[in-house]
Formats: structure tokens, sequence, C-alpha cells
């Protein structure tokens, strides 16, 4: 521990503070972490269950040493090993005001990945004064939209092609901007809360992320069943509308696990209830998915309406709500604040109230009972808002407008969400806003474990914050089906491995806008291979379900082609994430993962890998069927054919017709299979296999893990 006394000098935005308290722990071999606080007065700190007290002894063998200089204060991380400086705080000054907080790092290298959520439009960060507003909000993914729908602090730096590595993370739940520079360097300046920072040392790049993930909490290992590919659509209009898409799917013979309904099958957007008229057979849907071994999702909203059923009586979910005295209120703490979502006028469930996830919990089980389903899909969660901040405005203090706010959409920390001087049960929305996606994920798991006792379920939620991924899976939102949102969708899903959230996909084929069939053709033949693979889109657009675009179609051949391998390596893709679930690995892989001493992999990003040993190249342009594509250091075997690729370590121009995207098996791997049936049920009963792909010495070597697939606890077996 140090005090930290403010040296002589203006003050940017008042209300500095001094002095500054300095904690410090040499936590484990690989991590590092020091916290400023303020030593007068408790400050706002992140109530997440992995972060404890400094204490315990310090660890030994350290793969680092620290440096702590005065006058003025720096911090510096080197690596034990080379004596290289890896973290280093003396670029710039530590401020520390009442609402403002910023510290910057140089970094050894310019290979920066991760921080978001945000539409990056390459995976390495442009470092040339280039800042990230990071800040939860309901915003359609563009490229003019900097603060989307998660909040993840954490960025991944390769240092050279040795592959040692190092991760930084802040653990700060305040509106922020993370600001890149040249030096190489990295600024954080949040509004609020404390500086809380962990350091992670790695020999690679996967190293790194599986420190990281293990102290933030390991993912959640899917259920087999969500592992196969997903229909959605909003607004299906009627449920009559839902069975004809699940029959042309069914009768085109296409690989189809999931089928979701999206808010259009509440009464009035009411979350817990059913439209008795358009969705009347509602009840009975999940029964009618199982007999074809397939599973039914919902979705569900936070916003809770405050008005009557369409009948006239009331709304049972609501009064029940209000009886508990569950919402987040307005800043007198008793008022619950009223805003307007899909429903109409609506209050928030304040999901870090105990009592809220009972209610929550109670609800969830009582339509459960009226309408059976399999798993829960919840959005709008950051916490989204149609008026600016409550249908009351918002006062004139420093909460909601603060000294500094950052650079996010419309300068206004309370466009389209709550009032900042909001009141929940962990603090003031100022401070928590960034996590109420994750405070709703937690509930709605404590909801998964009562409805379904000793099984995973399925968890899915829009926003996300540092550990949401123990729990749930994401997807990338509100895209458009453009051929710039198929591009970015797979910077955003290599980030979200990082970020420890493996189970993630773009919505395939785009959300919003009529697609062509050559966009959504290429889209799944690339979704295929979405660890979260999923079609989705919205009202008013053309269907874009496979079977819409005919049974003869080039798309309905390419997309089953590429689901049948995707159905065909469930057994690799589940044991991969069973290493995501036990040791933090990542499952859509940067190819620089693997192949991080060669430096024209650490830009690469319109292909990826599933783990070590499965290289995927899309076609990502449209009227293209040759792709420039990047051969790795490795023995290649094409998918299709088995036949060697006899390049390596180059570029290439890969010949991908119509109906064809680059799939390639890496030597010195065995990939586990099981032979493809249009579900997972019935593929799982299927005769299994092993892919034997020798490298240079003629060897390979792979893994299984294998269980029943849904239960929770100690697997049934693993090889």
């Amino acid at each position: 521990q140090a005090v930290l006394t403010r040296l002589p000098s203006p003050s940017l935005f008042g209300s500095d503070i001094d002095p500054v308290l300095l904690a410090a722990a040499y936590q484990t071999r690989s991590r590092f972490r020091f916290a400023l606080t303020d030593p007068k007065k408790q400050r706002f700190e992140v109530p997440h269950e992995n972060v404890g007290p400094f204490s315990g002894p310090a660890a030994s063998n350290l793969k680092y040493k620290v440096d702590v200089q005065q006058n003025p204060f720096g911090i510096k991380v080197t690596r034990a090993s080379n004596g290289k400086v890896l973290f280093d705080t003396t670029i710039g000054p530590l401020l520390y005001a009442e609402q403002f907080l910023q510290l910057s790092i140089k970094l050894p290298s310019s290979n920066v990945y991760g921080v978001g959520e945000h539409v990056h439009k390459q995976y390495q960060h442009d470092v040339r004064w280039k800042t990230w507003p990071i800040f939860s909000r309901d915003a359609a993914p563009s490229a003019n939209m900097d603060n989307l729908y998660g909040v993840q602090t954490f960025f991944l730096c390769l240092e050279d092609n040795t592959g040692a590595s190092l991760g930084v993370f802040l653990m700060n739940s305040n509106a922020m901007e993370f600001a890149l520079q040249p030096a190489p360097a990295v600024t954080y300046r949040t509004t609020g809360g404390i500086l809380d920072f962990y350091v992670f040392l790695g020999d690679t790049p996967e190293q790194v992320v599986q420190e990281y993930v293990k102290f933030i909490g390991l993912p959640a290992l899917p259920s087999y069943w969500t592992l196969g590919f997903h229909l959605s659509r909003y607004d299906y209009g009627s449920l009559d509308a839902v069975k004809a898409v699940v029959e042309r799917n069914r009768a085109i013979g296409l690989p189809y696990d999931v089928q979701y309904t999206d808010i259009d099958y509440m009464e009035g957007r009411k979350d817990f209830t059913y439209d008795k008229v358009n969705f009347k057979d509602l009840p009975s849907f999940q029964t009618y998915m199982h007999d074809y071994g397939q599973k039914y999702i919902i979705i569900l909203d936070p916003a809770i309406s405050t008005e009557a059923l369409a009948d006239g009586s009331s709304y049972q979910a609501y009064e029940r709500g209000q009886s508990k005295k569950v919402w987040v209120n307005e800043s007198d703490g008793v008022t619950p604040l009223v805003g307007e979502v899909w429903p109409g006028r609506t209050v928030f469930p304040d999901f870090t109230n105990p009592d809220c996830t009972s209610w929550w919990t109670e609800e969830c089980k009582i339509f459960y009972n009226q309408v059976p389903y399999d798993g829960i899909w919840i959005d709008m969660n950051e916490v989204a808002n149609f008026v600016q901040g409550s249908s009351n405005g918002c006062e004139q203090n420093e909460l909601n407008y603060p000294p500094f706010t950052p650079h996010v959409v419309d300068r206004l920390l309370y466009s389209k969400t709550l009032c900042m001087d909001a009141v929940q049960k962990w603090g003031r929305h100022y401070d928590v806003h960034n996590l109420f996606g994750y405070s709703m994920t937690l509930s709605t798991q404590r909801a998964i474990e009562t409805l379904f006792p000793g099984k995973r379920s399925f968890l899915l939620s829009r926003s996300t914050f540092a550990g949401s991924g123990k729990y749930a899976g994401h997807w990338l939102g509100d895209n458009a089906a453009t051929w710039d949102h198929i591009k970015w969708a797979i910077p955003g899903m290599l980030e979200f491995g990082l970020f420890g959230i493996p189970y993630v996909g773009a919505d395939i084929c785009g959300f919003y806008e009529n697609v062509t069939e050559e966009l959504c053709r290429r889209w799944m033949q690339v979704g295929a291979f979405y660890p979260f693979s999923r079609n989705h889109n919205t009202k008013k657009c053309t269907p874009q379900d496979p079977a819409a675009f005919g049974a003869d179609s080039v798309l309905v051949k390419s997309s089953k082609h590429y689901l049948n391998i995707r159905y065909t390596l469930l057994p690799y893709l589940y044991t991969l994430f069973y290493k995501a679930h036990t040791q933090g690995d990542t499952v859509a892989r940067p190819v620089l993962h693997e192949f991080y001493s060669d430096e024209a992999t650490w830009s690469v990003d319109k292909q990826f890998l599933w783990g070590p040993g499965l290289l995927i190249t899309p076609v990502l342009d449209p009227g293209v069927d040759i792709v420039q594509a990047y051969v790795p250091d490795a023995v290649w075997y094409d998918y299709d054919s088995g036949a060697k690729i006899w390049l390596r370590k180059q570029w290439t121009q890969m010949y991908l017709p119509a109906d064809k995207m680059g799939l390639h098996l890496r030597g010195g791997y065995v990939f586990p299979f099981q032979q493809p049936a249009t579900t997972t049920v019935a593929s799982r009963k299927n005769p299994m296999g092993l892919i034997i792909a020798l490298d240079d010495n003629n060897e390979a070597a792979g893994e299984l893990f294998w269980d029943d697939g849904e239960s929770t606890g100690e697997p049934l077996s693993a090889s």
C-alpha cells in the first residue's frame, strides 16, 4: 500500500481527490492487481462475484516484476524472463477527481485487440488517436455507432513474434472512454468508481485469455442442442406463420434444432403473456417442436407494462412486482421510475435487488406452466427506454449532467435509457447502468435453474459485462443485411472470445433490410460456423429462412451442405466448448492465436479458426468467386475432397464459386465426428468416427469430450 499526494496543478473537472490510496497485490504468478481509491470516503466499487479484498499471501515465482515510481507516480510491470516493460503508466499523469479518473498505459507493441462493445471494422486496433466510448446502449450496430449493447474493458496485447502477450482489465462499471495512441499507449477515462486494474501475463495470446477468463468466470458449457442451427424472426404475426416456416424447413431436410418467437407472441408486448388470438395454440407449441426433436425459445424484455390487459383485467406480473417493490426508483429512492418501451408506459425491474430476482423467477415459472419453453432470450437490457431518462424528465444535477461526458451517442448519458440519479439496490444508476444486463442475466439464470433443475438449458443476452459468459451467450445485435455487416461480424465474434463469451454469433443474413439471395447464401455459409448459429430478421422484411428461397435453390443446397458439416463436426465443436468451460480457451479463434510467430497473421480478420484445427475462409464480397486468403504455416487439407494443399505461409487466390467456401483441416489434429441428421437429438444416435489429418511427421492427436449433452455437474465421460 502507498498514499499518493496530488501534485500542484489546475483542476480539470473539479472535486479532485487528495490523497489517493494505492493498494497492490501479487495475486498469482501471472496476475498483478492494483487499485486506486479514496482513503477518506467509500467510492462505488463493482459488486462482482469474483472480486475479493486485497488479502492472502503473495504469489511466488512471479513471471513479472513491479516498480512504483514516485514524483510523479507511476507503475511499471516488467516481464521477468526478458526485462521487457509491458505496462508503464509513467507516460501520462494519474488524474483522480470525484467524476473524472484517468490513467494512461504505455504498451510494448501496437498489436492491441479487444475492448467493447463496438463495431470494430478490423480485429487489430488502429492506434492512431482513436477513441472508443464504453457505455451500454440500445443502438443498432453501424459504422457511426460508437457505443453498443455491452461493456467489456479487457484488451490483449501481442508483444512480439514469440507469442508473449499481456492482457489488461479495468474493473469499473461507469461510463468511460478508451483511447489509443501511436506511442503505442492506451488511456482509460472513467466518470466514477475506482481504478481497479488487473494485468495478466502469458507466453501465448491463448494463455492470456485463459488467465483473464479464469478470473472473471469460466464460460458456461452450452447444452448440445444449442449448438444446432436456430431460426427466428421478429413479427411472424401468428403461430400458424411460425409453423409454416418450421414445416417448410423440415421439408427441405435442413439441419435445424431451435425455433424462437419474438415479442409478437405476447399480448400487447407484455412479458409473461401470450396473444390468445394469433398465438392461441402456443401452450402446445413446445410439444409440437419436441415431437420432431426440436426446441422452443421465448424472448423476455426487462420493461414491465403498468397498464391493464386488453380485456380490462389487471396485469398480474406488474401487480405482483408492485406489491414487492422490485422496480428501479427515481432519485427519491421510493417512487418507481416510469419510462416507455414496447408495451407503452413501463417500469423497470431492479435485478440488483434479491426480491426482484425472486419475483422474476416466480414469473418465469408461472408463465412456463402456461406456455412451456426450453430456454430464454433476454433483450433490451442495456437498459433501453424510448423516452429520455424518465417520463418525468431528469433533474439538473451532476449525475445526469456530469462535468465530463464520454463521447457517447447523443453526448447525453440518459439518452434512450434511465436517469443517472435513479436508485437501485447496488447504487445510483450512474454507477450501475452498465451492470443492468449482467444483473438481469444473473436473475434469469436463477429462473433457469429453478425451471430446469440439473439441466443447462439456454440463456442469451444482448447486454453483457465482464463475467456474463459464465451464464449466457451473446449475439451481435440488430445488424443489417449488408456486405459490410457480414465482414464486421468476424472481429466482433473474435472479440467476445477474448471476453470469455465464446457462445456468440451475428444474425445470419442480417436483421434489418431485405437481403439478396447472394448475400444470404454467403452468410449462411459462414454462419454455419458461428459458435451460435441463428438466422433472424425483422418485421416487414422479406423472409430469409433458407426454405423461403425455394427447395431447389443454390442457397438451400449450399446451406444444407455446410450445416451438415457443422452437425458432422459437433463432437469437435462441443469438445472446444468443454475446453473453454474448463480452462478458458477460445472457440472461434483468431488465426494469430495459433500462428503468432508469423506477422502476416496479426491482422487476419476475414478468416478464423474453430479451435486449433479448422480454418474457415468465407466469401464476404458480392460478385466474387476468388478470395485473397492466407494459408498459415501448417499442413492443410481441403475438407470436402481431403486433398492436401501444397501452399503454406503465404497469401493465395482461393477459388470459391457460388456454392463453396473455404474449409481446411490442419495437419496434426484428429477431429471426432458424427454422422449428421436434421436435429442433434437424431444425430447423437448416429455412428461416430475420427478424421485424422497428418502433419509433416505423419502424426496427429485429438480429444473428445462426451456426456449426455445437457446435465449440469460431473461429465459422464471424457477422453
